[in-house]
């Protein structure tokens, strides 16, 4: 099992994420109840949630959030998960996450030609790997400082920040921060 903070945030029980983690395990990866946890994790933004339960199936998870916030997910083959939006989406799109279990985080070709696909339609993207949470932020949507790295100097990619990864420390740290100011207010 992986251990995960603040599982009241999700409306389960300790109990219920051991039955969901088992299913992964299993890679009964169209089980209601595990495809509503992966949802409802992506809605609030527990990347933690979306990447454990990547790990224990052994299979890449992709998440697209349309302009009007609905969630698709996908999952793919070790080592492959395309992005591909379900009929009714609206673009643009809010954001774009996928897995690398067990793996780094890092832009992969196939990641690289999806962001190229989609520099005009896509605001944000993350890949989730082991040692953390990678971002990409599209200056199509918003100015990027002239300091930012880029994915790439010149093309559709030299749209795209490439920030350091986020480590799962850190990120756990600032989910704590977040829920510290939360109950202060």
């Amino acid at each position: 099992m992986i251990e995960i903070p603040h599982l009241e945030e999700l409306e389960i029980s300790n109990d219920e994420w051991l039955d969901i983690c088992q299913l992964a395990r299993e890679r009964d990866i169209e089980n209601p109840l595990l495809l509503d946890l992966q949802r409802k994790g992506a809605s609030l933004g527990r990347w933690d949630i979306v990447y454990s339960l990547s790990l224990l199936a052994g299979l890449e998870t992709s998440v697209l959030i349309d302009s009007e916030d609905n969630v698709s997910l996908d999952w793919g083959d070790p080592g492959r998960v395309i992005l591909k939006a379900p009929h009714g989406f609206m673009a643009p799109f809010k954001l774009w996450v996928h897995t690398h279990p067990g793996f780094m985080a890092y832009w992969s070709s196939t990641d690289t030609n999806s962001l190229a696909l989609g520099c005009s339609i896509i605001e944000k993207a993350l890949v989730l790997g082991s040692p953390g949470i990678k971002q990409a932020q599209n200056s199509t949507f918003g100015r990027l400082s002239d300091m930012d790295e880029r994915i790439e100097d010149d093309g559709p990619l030299s749209q795209w920040s490439n920030e350091e990864v986020l480590g799962w420390q850190e990120w756990y740290e600032q989910l704590n921060q977040q829920k510290t100011m939360e109950r202060a207010v």
